[in-house]
């Protein structure tokens, strides 16, 4: 499956960018791979994250890092969107 990026989620990637970058930038580069590498995996093994807190949604935890990316199954069209990235002790629910 095609994994895309909604724009919630891309600008969530950019602020742990940014966030990480200003104590680290070699580390705030190697988050954001990783957690587009998780991502990436969703498209072969969309199943693998487990009932999100939204209705429809799906949650997977990126190996080795506080972050949850958050995404749906469109299995008609053969996509995965990624709707956001929290960091694991961030308040959702606002």
């Amino acid at each position: 499956m095609r994994v895309r990026y909604r724009l919630r989620a891309q600008r969530d990637i950019e602020g742990i960018y940014e966030y990480i970058r200003e104590r680290n930038p070699r580390a705030a580069t190697d988050v954001v791979a990783r957690i587009r590498l998780a991502a990436d995996r969703l498209g072969h093994l969309p199943y693998m994250g487990h009932a999100g807190r939204a209705r429809g949604t799906f949650e997977w935890a990126v190996v080795g890092l506080p972050y949850v990316i958050v995404y749906e199954i469109d299995a008609a069209a053969g996509e995965i969107a990624i709707i956001a990235v929290f960091h694991g002790a961030q308040d959702r629910d606002d």
